[in-house]
């Protein structure tokens, strides 16, 4: 198999104009898949992200809410108007303490009141239910405490960092733990006079549940205030209470959005923003590239194993269609090779019903046809032969025959019989115009004149019994057509369809321009015994099939229409044609449709119109 085969070609073209759209269908599948995931992943997790913030904002609410317990005590307001000095002082502080230390995620309540008389505990720390107590300057309490407003009434947030007893180390001792503070300064309703501080140390554990719920295996959740430094996260490399070491931070502490997302170098950072009166925090949810496209890279090697698999099946498939589609082809081409060695009636079987079993029969009818044709011509030159050979036995000593007719024509006027004559007369152009071979074709005047003789002599024979009409166009006498054309057709009528019995037969002859003028139709109708109407249907199928069955005048009885319709192909090919039908009441109507020009002058006469 070359390169320039066609079987080549084939497979080559068929692998190409499959493989080509399914590896351009996996790219752009996959790019399309990258581009869906990114988008899909960027609006679940902002919406995810946006859930979570609201979460934390109420749990952070709560919490606030519960460093405002004092504040809804009637007994502990009564405290900040009149003074901590009386007798139930202790015991109030050690119920508010107790209430919110038995809020949710509460580890300790550290309280310091600034306005008692010396001497008097004024430190106190409740811890799983435990009150420590203790005397401490102003300035040694403080110095646990962030830096806070001395003019707001809203409390502030430590980072994340380890509990501490506040200076309080009495026993029982307690082991540290990671905790969030919310410190808030309280003041002597409704002035801003700082009467303490009140420090609630918050368990994370709730916050962790929080953040884990907003992430899944290789994500990462970061918890961030507005400086930088981490409160909580999920990534185990990170250090809590610490500054947050990356290259986003810059970038999300620097927005003015509230939610947004960032591209990095190996993922997309989520961020929404906590804005509440006491607090300022950045949620951010770091999701890798390896992570985000996990599921593309999945889908691409699914569709890499199936392209393999139909990569595989495709060059099978394209090799058996290839080689099912050519060898038709190349069983027709070892015909073809047959057939120009010298053997025209070589059997073609190609059994396929596409377009190559198509072109098979039609080759296959066209040497049928070439081999019927070569047939038809051996038997034409062979009948032509013979007819010559019998015109030259004919034409022996034609002058002697013609003087002959012509003594006995005048022999006849001498002895008054004119007739006989005419008849004479009539008699010798027949045989003039028959026995003349070097005309093949003549005008329709001629062929007419012809017929004139032939039917003037069966007038004669018949008498009162038969009437013979012309209806010729002028336009037409002039048309060129093979020489004995219509005689044959007059001859056949008397042998089949004159009817003796008939009182009166009719005879006529016509010819028609088409309207387009391209042919001219030369009609010859009787009134005889006609055919019935399967007889004539089986006629056209003998005339039809050109057969050889037709050997002898005695075995065809339509010898002469054979020899008509033969000779119109012969002269025209398949432009002239010869119909028969039945005429009304009964006859037969034979009609010539015969092309004005021949093919090849046709060719002559539209060039010299375009000429």
């Amino acid at each position: 198999m070359t390169r320039s085969s066609l079987r080549f070609k084939l497979i080559v073209l068929l692998l190409i104009a499959t493989i080509a759209p399914i590896t351009a269908s996996i790219w752009v599948t996959n790019a399309y898949t990258k581009q869906t995931v990114r988008e899909n992943a960027l609006r679940e997790n902002s919406n995810l992200l946006y859930q979570g913030k609201q979460n934390l904002i109420n749990y952070m609410n709560s919490l606030n809410e519960t460093s405002l317990i004092m504040y809804k005590d009637a007994s502990f307001i009564g405290l900040t108007t009149s003074g901590f000095d009386s007798y139930s002082t202790e015991a109030e502080i050690f119920r508010i303490l107790q209430l919110i230390s038995r809020q949710k995620d509460v580890f300790q309540v550290y309280m310091h009141i600034n306005e008692r008389a010396q001497g008097s505990l004024n430190s106190f720390l409740m811890i799983q239910e435990f009150l420590k107590r203790g005397i401490q300057a102003n300035d040694e309490a403080l110095k646990h405490i962030v830096e806070m407003p001395s003019d707001s009434y809203e409390a502030v947030m430590e980072p994340t960092h380890m509990s501490d007893d506040y200076g309080l180390t009495q026993f029982p001792y307690y082991a540290q733990r990671t905790v969030m503070t919310m410190h808030r300064i309280i003041y002597r309703i409704p002035s801003k006079t700082p009467l303490g501080i009140l420090s609630i140390d918050v368990k994370l554990d709730t916050l962790n549940q929080l953040l884990k719920q907003l992430g899944n295996e290789g994500e990462d959740l970061y918890l961030i205030d507005d400086k930088g430094t981490l409160l909580l996260s999920t990534d185990q490399d990170a250090a809590a209470g610490a500054p947050l070491q990356k290259a986003w931070i810059p970038s999300v502490l620097g927005s003015s959005e509230e939610r947004g997302s960032l591209e990095a170098e190996k993922g997309i950072e989520i961020y929404e923003k906590l804005t509440t009166p006491y607090l300022s925090w950045y949620l951010v949810k770091q999701i890798p590239y390896e992570h985000l496209y996990q599921g593309a890279r999945d889908l691409t090697r699914i569709h890499m194993v199936i392209i393999g698999i139909l990569l595989v099946v495709v060059t099978v498939l394209t090799l058996l269609i290839s080689v099912r589609f050519t060898r038709p082809i190349k069983q027709l081409l070892g015909y073809i090779h047959q057939i120009q060695s010298g053997r025209l009636d070589v059997d073609i079987q190609v059994d396929t019903n596409d377009e190559i079993g198509i072109l098979a029969r039609r080759f296959r009818m066209m040497m049928q046809t070439i081999n019927d044709l070569i047939k038809q011509e051996y038997k034409l030159n062979l009948a032509n032969k013979t007819n010559q050979l019998k015109a030259l036995q004919a034409q022996i000593h034609p002058h002697f025959l013609y003087n002959s007719l012509q003594s006995i024509g005048t022999l006849a006027l001498q002895h008054g019989a004119p007739k006989v004559y005419h008849l004479l007369s009539a008699l010798a152009k027949m045989m003039r115009y028959s026995m003349n071979t070097n005309e093949t074709e003549v005008s329709l005047k001629q062929e007419l004149d012809h017929v004139k003789a032939y039917m003037q002599l069966q007038l004669q024979r018949f008498e009162n019994e038969l009437e013979v009409e012309y209806d010729i166009e002028d336009d037409t006498l002039s048309l060129i057509i093979p020489k004995m054309l219509l005689q044959p057709l007059a001859e056949n009528y008397f042998k089949h369809g004159f009817d003796p019995r008939q009182p009166h037969n009719l005879l006529r002859f016509r010819s028609r321009r088409s309207e387009d003028g391209a042919f001219i139709s030369l009609i010859v109708e009787d009134n005889g015994k006609g055919m019935p109407e399967p007889e004539l249907i089986l006629l056209r199928e003998q005339l039809d099939k050109e057969t050889a069955a037709m050997k002898t005048t005695e075995e065809a009885h339509s010898i002469g229409l054979y020899n008509v319709k033969s000779r119109l192909r012969l002269y025209y090919n398949e432009d002239a044609d010869m119909q028969l039908e039945s005429a009304q009441p009964h006859g037969i109507r034979i009609t010539l449709r015969i092309p004005l020009y021949r093919p090849e002058e046709e060719t002559n006469h539209e060039s010299h119109h375009r000429g």
